[in-house]
């Protein structure tokens, strides 16, 4: 199991495993699951170039169509944009974004790229 923090510093602790093709994610009281090829999704489709910085955007009320949250509540149909959080920071754990600032929060892909590590872990 593998753990870290929401990017701003506050909030629970994210429990995450692979399991199965799946990444089983444990935040607080909430427990959800996303296919590696959601973390694909994300990468490829969100973060298109490396370079810019891209919002995190994770307000459940009025969340920017530019950011990371509005975008995910698009790739999986439980997904909302408060999932944006804990996604975000595993993709920064397993250092396939790297993250500035906190008000706002602000991500970018890293050099290191999803599908490497994919193959690298059989469990995925």
């Amino acid at each position: 199991m593998n753990t870290t923090r929401p990017l701003s510093g506050r909030g629970k602790e994210i429990n995450y495993w692979f399991q199965g093709g799946r990444t089983i994610v444990q935040w607080g009281t909430i427990t959800f699951s996303l296919r590696s090829e959601d973390f694909a999704a994300v990468l490829d489709d969100f973060f298109v170039d490396s370079g810019p910085w891209y919002l995190l955007g994770a307000s459940m009320t009025d969340p920017p169509a530019d950011g990371l949250g509005h975008f995910v509540a698009g790739v999986a149909p439980a997904l909302t944009p408060r999932h944006a959080p804990a996604i975000a920071a595993i993709m920064v754990n397993e250092q396939w974004l790297e993250h500035r600032g906190l008000s706002p929060i602000e991500l970018r892909k890293t050099g290191r790229a999803f599908s490497s590590l994919a193959r690298a872990r059989p469990v995925w």
